[in-house]
């Protein structure tokens, strides 16, 4: 038993660096350790950034590194963007730092999103990280789900970020369970979160056992469910340029080829298209829905494409038929039914 608990601290000085102590307790103690054994850890010392570790081990043990193959680890250092490590090795063994390198470098960190590494990069060559590419780094980050290095990002730059990026970083907080900086970057937007995917996040927390931030994705989700029943149905008119200019997936929304069912033209097909602020969950809904088209535009017949526009927004499509002036016009794909139809009047 005595002879497992010397194994056990000698092993444990090896693995904290103190391979001096560990040598000596292994001379005292008589208790193995092989020259094989100390090489694996000065190797393991330097691939880990432990310089001096190392070369105060390879003392002790009596073995002899080379200042080429300290120099050698500076340069992987670099490769591996452990900044730190290299700028304490280069220091050690003085040898100056690359200057155009660790310019390169700070740049490619900036390009992977990789925020600390970059500035302690820049901050080694004493320059500024170029506006672009912090920028270029923020919306890297916002799409990995990390708010907090987004936002240095495009701190540093002096810019504000763009509320589409911000949203980008909520939905991919809360697909990884990650509800609080999800709620903080979508509160920073100015927009809420869809229920859908606030659920989602619940059940990712739940997955991971971390139960008081699943109840909070739960909670904001049905407040937000409350807050959409609760609003005013609003309708605004939008052009399909307009659509097309956003950055929502609107492909194969009301945009295929259409017909009209009674003369069968498709080539002078008239359209109109509306942004409905939430979409009909009621008859009640759809009731007000069908008197704001009426009274407010004029139209009796239309599609609501449910949820398109995300945040619980519909899009509505109107289109009638320029040769014999019907309104009976659906999708020739047959993804009509795809689409709920309102008409006025409907009881």
């Amino acid at each position: 038993m005595a002879d497992e608990k010397v194994t056990a601290y000698i092993k444990k000085c090896l693995d904290a660096g103190k391979m001096a102590e560990a040598i000596d307790t292994s001379k005292i103690t008589g208790a193995p350790l092989s020259k094989e054994e100390i090489n694996v850890y000065i190797q393991k010392y330097l691939e880990n950034g432990w310089m001096q570790k190392a070369i105060d081990g390879a003392k002790a043990a009596g073995i002899e590194l080379s200042k080429d193959v300290l120099s050698g680890y500076v340069n992987k250092y670099l490769e591996n963007e452990k900044i730190y490590s290299a700028v304490d090795a280069a220091r050690i063994i003085g040898v100056p730092l690359p200057r155009e390198k660790i310019a390169v470098i700070g740049k490619e960190c900036l390009r992977k999103g990789k925020i600390t590494s970059a500035l302690e990069a820049y901050k080694i060559i004493k320059e500024k990280p170029p506006e672009e590419e912090l920028i270029i780094c923020g919306n890297i980050c916002f799409k990995n789900g990390l708010l907090a290095d987004g936002l240095e990002a495009y701190r540093l730059a002096n810019k504000t970020p763009p509320e589409d990026e911000l949203v980008i970083c909520g939905n991919a907080c809360f697909n990884i369970g990650h509800v609080t900086p999800g709620l903080d970057a979508y509160k920073l937007a100015n927009k809420n979160p869809s229920k859908e995917m606030l659920r989602i996040c619940g059940e990712a927390c739940l997955l991971e056992q971390r139960n008081d931030d699943a109840r909070k994705a739960f909670v904001a989700a049905q407040k937000v469910e409350e807050m959409i029943c609760s609003r005013t149905i609003e309708v605004r008119e939008i052009s399909l340029s307009e659509l097309k200019k956003s950055n929502i997936d609107i492909s194969g929304k009301c945009f295929g080829q259409k017909f009209c069912w009674d003369c069968e033209n498709s080539t002078d097909i008239k359209e109109r298209y509306f942004e409905v602020s939430r979409c009909p969950q009621t008859k009640e809904d759809e009731e007000e829905l069908d008197k704001i088209m009426k009274l407010q535009h004029e139209i009796v017949n239309f599609y609501v494409e449910l949820d398109v526009l995300g945040n619980g927004r519909g899009l509505i499509n109107s289109s009638i038929c320029g040769n014999c002036g019907s309104k009976n016009v659906v999708l020739s794909s047959g993804d009509e039914m795809g689409y709920m139809e309102i008409k006025a009047g409907k009881k």
